[in-house]
Formats: structure tokens, C-alpha cells, sequence
């Protein structure tokens, strides 16, 4: 008799893209949005950068530095520093952790909870600068991103 390889279990909970820092809060208020979180399976303490950047350019970035203290951040990203960058109508700004001491960045995102669909659930208020609403929400893969509405530039 032939025996087969057990199954390997996939942990549909790490995400779907490699490299994740989990997001446990989101705080957008006075004129920020702030970022609270960890690195899964880190304990280390070092500088990192919160860091915004335009989906689908490679020259829209705004970084916003942080520190890594036993694997957790608490970031912020200034509203007016996304909104200044005025190219559309709208922009999408995903953002990442990207710590000093590891080579690639780290897709933020929620997906340790077991929830699943947090656009439609999850939404937080918006804040106006210069005439654009900028505001955080939840990707359809549960990745944190911020939308940009404004006039055409």
C-alpha cells in the first residue's frame, strides 16, 4: 500500500503576501494617522520607518520614522504630507513598516484575528487637508491602505 505525505495545514491567518506587520489599531485625528502594532515572531528593538507610497508609482513616498521596541511600533504619518502630493482625482497609499534591520519592507495589514473582509466592516473617519479627504481603510487582502479624494490637480 501506497502511503501519501500528510496534507501540510496552511495558516490562512499569516496573509497572503510574504512579510506582514500586523496592525493592532488606527487612530486618524488631529491632522495625523497614527499606527499601532507588531512584527510577528520579532522581539527586537531598532529604528524603522512608517512608509507610505503611491500605488502603482514608483515616485510618490512619504516615510515617517518610528522605532521597533520589542517588536512593536506606534507610527505616525502626517495627513498633510499625503495629501500634498496632488497628481488625480484620487490615490491610493499603501503602506509598510520598514525596519533598519531587515532588507525587504513589511506590508501592514491584519490578519492574526480571524476576521476576514475588513473593508466592508472596519471604517475610520477622514480628514480634510488642502481640499482632499484622506482616509485609512482596509484592503480587500485585510492590508491597510489610505485614499486620497481631491480636485484634479
Amino acid at each position: 500500500m501506497d502511503s501519501q505525505p500528510a496534507p501540510v495545514a496552511r495558516d490562512d491567518r499569516a496573509g497572503e503576501e510574504p512579510g506582514q506587520a500586523e496592525v493592532e489599531e488606527v487612530w486618524p485625528r488631529d491632522g495625523q494617522i497614527r499606527v499601532v502594532g507588531f512584527v510577528p515572531g520579532d522581539s527586537t528593538d531598532a529604528p524603522a520607518a512608517l512608509v507610505a507610497r503611491i500605488r502603482g508609482h514608483d515616485d510618490g513616498e512619504v516615510r515617517a520614522e518610528t522605532v521597533l521596541r520589542g517588536g512593536r511600533f506606534d507610527a505616525r504619518l502626517a495627513v498633510r504630507d499625503l495629501a500634498s502630493v496632488r497628481a488625480p482625482a484620487e490615490q491610493t497609499w499603501d503602506l509598510y513598516l520598514a525596519p533598519a534591520d531587515r532588507a525587504e519592507e513589511l506590508r501592514l495589514g491584519r490578519h492574526l484575528d480571524d476576521i476576514r473582509g475588513k473593508k466592508k466592516i472596519f471604517t475610520y473617519p477622514a480628514q480634510t487637508e488642502r481640499s482632499v479627504r484622506v482616509e485609512p481603510y482596509f484592503t480587500i487582502k485585510d492590508n491597510l491602505s489610505v485614499v486620497c479624494h481631491g480636485e484634479a490637480a
